[in-house]
């Protein structure tokens, strides 16, 4: 296996992503594709199919998989706008903002059919109840974090536990999809898992810097949202860690609404808290990179040690 093949593959699976969006609604089928081929950095089903790579590769096996992995994601993205009413995603309008919330909702349960339909048809049923249980997990990290709205907490477990659940999730599931299916041993199998919920969590730490520190135009959705939604993350915990006594006023429901946020975010910066966060995600890529030293030496293992690596580097 090359690049040049890996490449190919993920072609593939991009076709088949692009064939899955048959909807009735012009419309809605129109705001889903172009969220679909905006500038994604197609991770999960990259990741998916390099795990694929350490076993019996099988093309018609594993493009469908990865395929349903990525519709899983999309649909997880549409939702997710939604609830957090957010009007830009992939630097593209949210799917809501240009067809309804109404309509929406339903191309994200349109898409969840899809997903387990390929999964379903295309592969074995333990990778099916893979997907149906991700899908459950994700549905109930996000009902946690909703019922944990305006609750700023210095927890940092709490926070990485949050993020297991509504990111790391899916990087877990492409990684033991891919392996399984492809019959690779369950020494690698375990290895994979752990390595790629490790990579997760450090892809969300790093996103979670980002909404401090980038533009909206780089990243290509809303930038400090999460504040204005009243959800703690890492920066936040980090910085009511250091016992700062004009942070938390400010971090009630009424002062955000009232614009305190700029304020919010001077003394997160001047805390040292993106630092701190900044640090964990190296803990946890290297965390990711250690596990995949079980792997033997092989394109597969260099490809995601670079794209583990990547996480914690990105501007986007």
């Amino acid at each position: 296996m090359n690049s040049s093949v890996l490449n190919s593959e993920l072609d593939a699976v991009r076709a088949i992503i692009a064939g899955s969006i048959e909807i009735d609604n012009p419309a809605v089928a129109q705001a889903v594709s172009e969220l679909a081929s905006a500038g994604g950095k197609f991770l999960r089903p990259r990741i998916l199919i390099l795990s694929a790579m350490t076993g019996r590769y099988d093309p018609e096996k594993i493009r469908p998989l990865a395929a349903a992995v990525e519709l899983l994601h999309i649909a997880t993205l549409i939702h997710d706008d939604i609830i957090d009413d957010s009007p830009v995603r992939r630097g593209v309008p949210a799917v809501h903002t240009s067809v309804g919330k109404k309509n929406a909702v339903l191309a994200g349960d349109y898409l969840f059919s899809r997903c387990i339909r390929l999964a379903s048809a295309s592969t074995s049923p333990d990778n099916a109840r893979h997907l149906a249980r991700a899908i459950g997990v994700i549905v109930s990290a996000e009902m946690r974090q909703d019922a944990d709205r305006w609750i700023f907490t210095p927890s940092i477990r709490r926070c990485v536990r949050k993020i297991m659940g509504k990111t790391a999730i899916l990087f877990s599931l492409a990684s033991r999809s891919g392996a399984e299916e492809s019959r690779a041993n369950s020494r690698i199998v375990s290895a994979l898992t752990r390595a790629s919920i490790a990579a997760g969590i450090a892809f969300q730490i790093q996103d979670d810097i980002l909404d401090w520190t980038a533009d909206e135009r780089t990243l290509g959705k809303a930038v400090l949202h999460d504040i204005d939604e009243g959800l703690c993350t890492l920066p936040v915990a980090f910085a009511l860690a250091g016992n700062i006594p004009s942070l938390p006023p400010l971090l009630a429901q009424e002062a955000i609404l009232a614009g305190s946020r700029e304020a919010v975010r001077e003394i997160v910066i001047s805390s040292g808290a993106l630092q701190k966060t900044a640090d964990l995600a190296q803990l946890y890529c290297d965390r990711a990179l250690r596990g995949l030293s079980v792997l033997p030496p092989s394109f597969a293992r260099d490809e995601l040690s670079n794209v583990f690596s990547s996480f914690i580097t990105r501007d986007t």
